[in-house]
């Protein structure tokens, strides 16, 4: 293996100590090089203080190790990662792949913080093409709505009933799946409904898999609640907890829905309320029977996870069958801010589609929360979104950067 080089303004590192590498991260002695920048290293007991004078500003930062998880000490001398070190030292660190260099610029004039561009609102024509992109809707949907807006005029609440309101708007949300299309919201914390398309594969919404997208649930943000928005129906119809609580088991589901229910009593317009909703959806939808929403929710959840070719960190996973794939085996890659573009590429170029659309999941898992090292990251899987032809994707991934 090449050993790693250190250069800082155009001259290598002047020490005996080496670059120590951990996984990604490369981890550079901190004394040799920060005192090669010109600044000032004091080490007490989990303390470590520098400094730096210049005609007329003294500089000083105090580093209490206990908080510094970029920082190790080995055999006695201090190691910082490369990044890091330029963050404490107000210093440009870039990594030269091709020569397997680390090259840190000291003297950088500090530049204006650009604003960015304000982007205008969508309107609501552009939002709803940008939630629908190439699919043309859902008959179910469309009566769903028409029988919401009839019962309003007679005076009647199916939200009351099904606990959600119809929607055909992009829902704006990072923590919506790119591949979900928003159909309905139920009015809190943001939580919504949607077809999931599992990257284009399914040819007509009526018999794509619904989930439920909690954004405030930054670990799984969306679960698969139903096989197709018409059974999603009738278990709204039934109880609409099954997609939003955990049981431990069915016994736990009848014993807490016993516990939910005791004591309620449904006043006389609640009834009425409920048994004209049920009727009209009854008679315009025609939905298919359930017996047992406990069962049907475990048995959906169960076929999805085994469906899976490709695991992913939102736990939706890839389900995507390929006829390029077959024979393949699927890798994945870690994507966290220190991926080098060199890897990425390589990964890149031998993956299976599946394995494509799992690193696609994981990159737009972590959009609000990674800056990459490495520059040239984002541009290159938003290449790769658009060469496997997810266009509809990026349209909703780029309209979340517009300002509600």
């Amino acid at each position: 293996m090449v050993e790693t080089q250190v250069v800082i303004d155009n001259k290598p590192l002047q020490t005996d100590k080496h670059v120590i590498l951990d996984g990604r991260k490369r981890f550079v002695p901190m004394r040799a090089a920060l005192e090669q920048m010109g600044w000032k290293v004091d080490w007490k007991p989990d303390l470590i203080t520098i400094s730096k004078q210049t005609t007329d500003l003294l500089t000083a930062l105090n580093l209490y190790l206990e908080d510094e998880s970029m920082i190790r000490i080995i055999n006695s001398t201090a190691y910082v990662e490369m990044y890091r070190l330029g963050e404490i030292s107000d210093s440009e660190v870039k990594w030269d792949d091709a020569s397997n260099t680390i090259v840190i610029s000291s003297d950088v004039e500090d530049e204006e913080d650009e604003e960015e561009a304000e982007r205008p609102e969508l309107t609501d024509e552009e939002s709803i093409k940008a939630n629908y992109g190439k699919y043309e809707g859902s008959p179910t949907l469309d009566a769903l709505s028409n029988i919401y807006s009839e019962l309003e005029q007679e005076g009647y609440n199916a939200w009351n009933v099904l606990r959600f309101y119809p929607d055909y708007h992009h829902s704006g949300y990072f923590g919506t799946p790119l591949d979900v299309i928003t159909f309905g919201r139920t009015g809190g914390d943001g939580d919504h409904y949607g077809f999931l398309t599992d990257f284009g594969a399914v040819t007509n919404l009526e018999e794509a898999p619904i989930v439920l997208v909690t954004p405030m649930n930054f670990d799984q943000p969306a679960v698969i609640v139903a096989e197709n928005i018409r059974e999603f129906l009738r278990i709204a119809l039934i109880d609409s907890s099954m997609f939003y609580m955990e049981y431990a088991n069915e016994e736990d589901y009848l014993k807490q829905r016993s516990e939910d229910m005791e004591g309620y009593v449904e006043t006389d317009e609640e009834r009425e309320n409920r048994l004209i909703v049920r009727e009209r959806l009854e008679k315009e939808l025609k939905l298919p029977e359930i017996s047992d929403p406990y069962t049907y929710s475990a048995q959906v959840r169960a076929e999805r996870d085994a469906g899976i070719l490709v695991p992913t960190e939102d736990l939706l996973g890839v389900t995507n069958v390929n006829p390029l794939d077959a024979g393949r085996k699927h890798e994945t890659i870690e994507l966290d801010e220190y991926i080098g573009l060199k890897e990425l590429k390589a990964f890149l170029s031998n993956a299976t589609y599946a394995s494509k659309l799992a690193l696609i999941r994981n990159y737009y898992f972590h959009l609000e929360t990674y800056v990459y090292h490495e520059k040239g990251i984002e541009e290159a899987i938003v290449k790769e979104m658009k060469d496997l032809g997810l266009q509809d994707e990026w349209v909703r991934m780029n309209a979340n950067r517009y300002v509600d």
